[in-house]
């Protein structure tokens, strides 16, 4: 009797310390009490797709002594280069304005307390190329219009599920190759798939330099697409035979 009170004591404290400690625990068996083989391998899977839209930002920075009067002619150019870009074929709905700043201009001459000079004011826009052949012609328009600030384009893909289900099905396939190579190197073989999870699918977008002066931009602007490629990342446990 002594003997069993002990046990029911000890019992308890082993769950007690696993609940204190915030752990759980998950036993598997295996039938006719077999242990469980498995091995667990992560794969790589690329796919490349041609992107089939362009993000471009367009600013413009205007000086003056007034900061509402020197904002307010950022926003009357800004307003002139947003209708040049509709007129170029990008749609109201694909544009956005994106920052709209005013900073003071400060003489910091030595052994003088800073006093304001004038201020600084820009907004810029932001414009989604729906159309790949007028990217040259929409970075026309907006330099044209006045845009002394232009950077882009950042080429993406408007959808990105049929590209990132290849990339997934390429990485899984690569998953088990490793798999079959580990398992071959132990003398087993692969089974079914345990558990599976993705570590990560990017699709990072095309980046080209700035233009930074609408003189860097004049005459006709030649544009490359090229591909992105769409990589996915996946960890998967498989049954060991």
């Amino acid at each position: 009797m002594r003997n069993r009170t002990w046990l029911v004591l000890a019992l308890a404290l082993v769950v007690g310390a696993l609940a204190l400690g915030g752990c759980t625990t998950k036993i598997v068996t295996a039938p006719s009490g077999a242990a469980i083989n498995t091995v667990t391998a992560t794969g790589e899977g690329k796919a490349v797709a041609a992107p089939d839209q362009a993000d471009m930002n367009f600013g413009i920075t205007t000086q003056g002594t007034d900061a509402k009067k020197t904002l307010d002619d950022a926003a009357r150019k800004a307003d002139a280069i947003i209708a040049a870009l509709k007129k170029a074929g990008v749609a109201k709905e694909d544009l956005q304005t994106s920052g709209v700043n005013v900073y003071p201009q400060q003489d910091y001459s030595s052994g003088k307390t800073p006093r304001i000079t004038g201020y600084q004011a820009s907004v810029q826009v932001r414009a989604t190329i729906k159309d790949m052949a007028k990217i040259g012609d929409v970075i026309n328009a907006g330099t044209g219009a006045g845009a002394n600030e232009v950077s882009g384009p950042a080429f993406t893909l408007s959808d990105q599920a049929a590209s990132r289900t290849d990339a997934i099905d390429k990485a899984i396939a690569d998953a088990k190759s490793r798999a079959e190579v580990m398992a071959k190197a132990a003398g087993k073989s692969v089974g079914d798939v345990l558990g599976i999870s993705e570590t990560g699918v990017s699709v990072p977008p095309i980046m080209y330099g700035a233009v930074k002066t609408a003189a860097d931009a004049a005459g006709s602007v030649p544009i490359e697409t090229g591909t992105l490629d769409v990589t996915a990342n996946v960890t998967v446990v498989f049954e060991l035979k």
